[in-house]
């Protein structure tokens, strides 16, 4: 669990020092809760609409519009958050292979491009999968946590 909180904990740091492997999908995992949770709740909500009386079904839906915009404003906070520490990993995470931050922006921005979009997904998970360089480089040594993991993830 702690890999997975640690790069909430490393905001304050945001995109300085190197993040491993462990640190990085651990945290993937959280991130993808925090999307996936939020779905199954949505849907779960309007599915139970579909048995409801076609002449209240505007009072209804006006009610449920409510209720789920209270229920997600506090997750769009946390995901705003996620958002930010998902990028600072991500970038950290570069750096732990010895490259620079700046691929990261990059590959964001071919994500808005059509057929492209595809590849530098592709690109980003393989980046994310290679092992970190040994020992220190331009961009410090490798954390403790992280050197202990690597027979985990090699």
């Amino acid at each position: 669990m702690e890999p997975m909180l640690a790069p909430y904990k490393k905001l304050y740091r945001a995109i300085k020092g190197r993040s491993g492997r462990q640190e990085y999908w651990m945290f993937f995992l959280l991130f993808l809760a925090l999307h996936i949770v939020p779905l199954i709740l949505f849907f779960g909500m309007f599915g139970g609409i579909s048995s409801l009386d076609p002449q209240n079904m505007a009072g209804a839906m006006a009610g449920l519009g409510i209720i789920t915009m209270l229920l997600f404003i506090p997750l769009y906070a946390v995901l705003a958050v996620t958002y930010l520490a998902m990028a600072a990993v991500s970038i950290r995470r570069l750096h732990d292979i010895g490259i620079t931050g700046w691929v990261y922006v990059a590959l964001y921005v071919v994500l808005f491009i059509p057929f492209l979009n595809f590849l530098a997904m592709i690109v980003y998970l393989v980046l994310m999968a290679l092992p970190g360089t040994a020992g220190p480089n331009k961009y410090g040594a490798p954390n403790d946590e992280d050197e202990s993991a690597g027979a985990v993830f090699s």
